[in-house]
């Protein structure tokens, strides 16, 4: 069965940043209304490992009066719809991933993306027909026949379903060339609702977008390269309520358990183990982690469940600290930093998604 070549990955973020103490505060001026409540607050955001997260929404510490997006007051009253969400979403998304893609394409061989012959398009913050996954066809000048796939609503764990995706398409046929671009929004459904649920996604999450580049033919691009060995998913039976969301009046509402980290902390050997067999491995074999980051509590459990060091885990914590969790993008970043860096082994890698949903990999950091 031929390889199949992770070549490239590319990263972009929106220019609105803020840290972490700033949305503390501001999240506090509007919903903390005791000092019970701003406790709480103060107490989710500080524990998070998140230091600054980017978003679309370039309001937050201007002055009402320049708002773009929000009313013009400081309440931020009444609260955007979801047509208002979705449509700052599709320019944006239009944006972000064509820089992501631009970025990508920067320095490979020219010829590289006449060759695309597939678009795969993930996303779980908004959707529009049609969608960024055209407009990227159009702006990059690819063909007007080139196969498109949109993977949307499958959360964080997102990234694996497309990485399998573009494995087998590259096995079937050799002349594939797969690109495939995440883009998550999570900022546009921001709540100010003093809900547990909606005051961690409110602490997590964040805007990214990732382009990546793959194909069976190892000399498409020069250098180090990831090969995408075996995957193996799991559905955890009774987790359907501890990660999930709908399509709200006030965009998209997010429920996210406290329980997530202990369901993967209980789950995440078997599963890992399984993937191992598929492959004649062992936990001895890996050389190299790249964990979803969705929050450090689950990068702690992980950390003591499977023995590992905060050294094992850096590539996450540092994802996770300097932009938050953007969801099905998160993972890419993280993979784009082991692309990017000198070492070279067998990598091991995770995504958590709604369902409970584990996703693992089997890959490897090559020259």
């Amino acid at each position: 069965m031929r390889k199949v070549y992770l070549h490239k990955i590319a990263t972009a973020v929106p220019e609105h940043a803020y840290t972490q103490e700033f949305a503390a505060g501001f999240l506090s001026d509007l919903i903390g209304t005791s000092e019970k409540k701003r406790n709480f607050l103060a107490r989710v955001y500080q524990n998070t490992g998140i230091r600054r997260r980017h978003t679309v929404i370039g309001d937050y510490g201007r002055d009402p009066a320049d708002y773009e997006f929000y009313p013009k007051n400081r309440r931020l009253r009444p609260e955007p719809g979801t047509r208002a969400r979705n449509d700052l979403f599709i320019r944006e998304a239009d944006r972000l991933s064509l820089r992501a893609a631009e970025n990508l394409f920067t320095g490979l061989p020219a010829p590289l993306k006449d060759a695309v012959t597939d678009l795969i398009t993930v996303s779980c913050t908004g959707f529009s027909a049609p969608g960024f996954d055209l407009r990227l066809v159009k702006e990059l000048g690819l063909s007007p026949a080139v196969n498109r796939y949109h993977l949307g609503f499958m959360g964080c764990a997102a990234s694996f379903p497309a990485l399998k995706l573009a494995r087998d398409i590259c096995r079937s046929r050799g002349e594939a060339r797969v690109l495939i671009v995440n883009v998550e929004l999570c900022s546009l459904h921001f709540r100010q609702q003093f809900e547990p649920d909606l005051i961690v996604a409110g602490a997590l999450f964040a805007d990214g977008a990732s382009a990546a580049i793959i194909s069976s033919t190892e000399r498409d691009v020069p250098g180090g390269k990831i090969i995408l060995h075996s995957f193996h998913s799991r559905y955890l039976p009774d987790s359907e309520e501890e990660m999930a969301w709908r399509i709200g009046d006030h965009g998209f509402e997010m429920k996210l358990s406290y329980y997530v980290p202990k369901f993967i902390e209980m789950n995440i050997k078997p599963v890992m183990e399984e993937l191992f067999r598929k492959n004649g491995m062992r936990a001895g074999d890996i050389d190299l982690w790249a964990v979803h980051p969705g929050g450090r509590a689950i990068l702690e459990k992980l950390e003591k469940t499977l023995a590992l060091s905060h050294e094992d885990l850096r590539h996450s914590y540092d994802v996770l600290g300097e932009y938050g969790n953007m969801s099905s993008a998160t993972i890419m970043f993280v993979l784009e930093r082991i692309l990017s860096g000198s070492e070279r082994g067998r990598i091991f890698s995770c995504a958590f998604g709604p369902g409970l949903v584990i996703e693992t990999g089997c890959l490897e950091r090559i020259s």
